[in-house]
């Protein structure tokens, strides 16, 4: 009996984690209707800008603004840069962490596994990536850290970004919306990390 009740408690856990009780198929079923016959290919290459290379082409473009403007630029321009950096590392570290480790111990079935004859098969590039979903968990990292650095404009492109990033995901078969929300809410996380550890630096560390 006792046997019975943890396979019991433990399928019940699993549909509200995973399946959300029927809503997760439904919610994919429901985007994916969205998809058209060339975005599968244009998310094979255009996910890479909300993979790991996305943190790393950020970096790049930072250093090589610091180089150009390092000799010119006040003394809040340097320190903005140097705190979005701090930010970027500890964030980025906490996210890479927790999304490559649940990963491997989720990998849930592909949409295409599930619902072959609705989706296009996507045989992974280079690992199979189950839950949480890599694509929002960069983009809401990025867009939240570097939220208070730009302007009203630019943030209105940070937003297009991130949601893009959830929602192509989807759309283009590759994610279950579960996966989307979990990473969604691990790339806020990581970034929050990220701004109390720059706090917390400068108070007990450097103050």
């Amino acid at each position: 009996m006792q046997g019975w009740t943890h396979r019991h408690w433990r399928t019940r856990v699993e549909e509200l984690l995973y399946n959300w009780f029927g809503l997760n198929e439904w919610l994919f079923g429901v985007l994916y209707m969205l998809n058209f016959a060339i975005l599968d290919g244009i998310w094979r290459i255009g996910s890479y800008g909300y993979s790991y290379w996305a943190v790393a082409g950020v970096v790049v473009v930072i250093c090589f603004r610091y180089l150009r403007i390092r000799h010119g630029a006040t003394e809040r321009q340097l320190e903005s840069m140097g705190e979005f950096l701090v930010e970027l590392i500890m964030a980025f570290s906490v996210v890479w962490c927790i999304v490559y480790t649940f990963q491997n111990i989720t990998l849930m079935p592909r949409p295409w596994a599930i619902l072959p004859d609705q989706v296009a098969v996507q045989a992974p590039v280079l690992w199979h990536e189950g839950m949480p979903a890599s694509a929002p968990a960069i983009s809401v990292m990025l867009a939240c850290l570097a939220w208070k650095h730009v302007g009203r404009q630019a943030r209105r492109w940070l937003i297009v970004y991130a949601s893009a990033g959830c929602l192509l995901s989807v759309v283009s078969g590759v994610n279950w919306p579960v996966e989307i929300v979990a990473g969604a809410m691990i790339g806020w996380v990581g970034a929050r990390i990220g701004q109390w550890y720059l706090r917390f630096g400068r108070r007990i560390v450097a103050p």
